[in-house]
């Protein structure tokens, strides 16, 4: 994929781009198209954080822009706490929680990449889902990533999700309109 010419945080921060773009090493990376699958996921996700919502833990954002130094990354979700320091709209420290979706362009290793960047900037927990597969991974700074079992849960400290609640089969099957 070709890249415009540099840009720096400054002129990234005061533009608007379609399709959305992040801001890492100076260049501009268009963040993928989200199927309606990953949308339905996304507003899933969020629907079962609002638990730890109402029990005041902090709050979960779609498309919340992180910065970091030069770089600005958009994860799905976050989840943030509830004095979350933002300026202009985007957070400047470390959310809760990072969570990815995976689109059909990408490869679970790119979002796993991803998450590798949250951690250096000091995001302990994220997770990897895959709707169309009903995969889920938890990658939490300094353990390796884990696939789950359909038992299992993704956790990230007190907030937890089931995969059999987040992969209930009424949510997500494709030939239900």
């Amino acid at each position: 994929m070709a890249t415009a010419s540099r840009v720096s945080v400054q002129e990234y921060l005061e533009s608007d781009y379609e399709p959305e773009c992040e801001l890492v090493g100076g260049a501009l990376l268009p963040k993928p198209m989200g199927t309606l699958e990953h949308m339905e996921m996304e507003r899933w996700i969020e629907r079962l954080l609002e638990r730890y919502e109402q029990r005041g833990l902090g709050r979960t954002v779609r498309e919340l822009s992180i910065r970091h130094g030069d770089d600005v990354r958009v994860p799905d979700l976050v989840f943030v706490p509830p004095d979350a320091r933002l300026e202009g709209g985007i957070m400047m420290a470390p959310p809760l929680l990072c969570v990815e979706i995976l689109s059909p362009s990408q490869r679970p290793s790119e979002l796993f990449a991803r998450c590798e960047t949250y951690h250096t900037w000091g995001v302990a927990n994220s997770w990897v889902v895959d709707p169309i597969g009903k995969l889920a991974w938890e990658y939490h700074r300094g353990a390796p990533v884990r696939l789950l079992s359909e038992s299992d849960s993704l956790g990230a400290g007190e907030r937890q999700i089931g995969l059999s609640e987040l992969f209930r089969q009424s949510q997500f099957d494709s030939t239900n309109s």
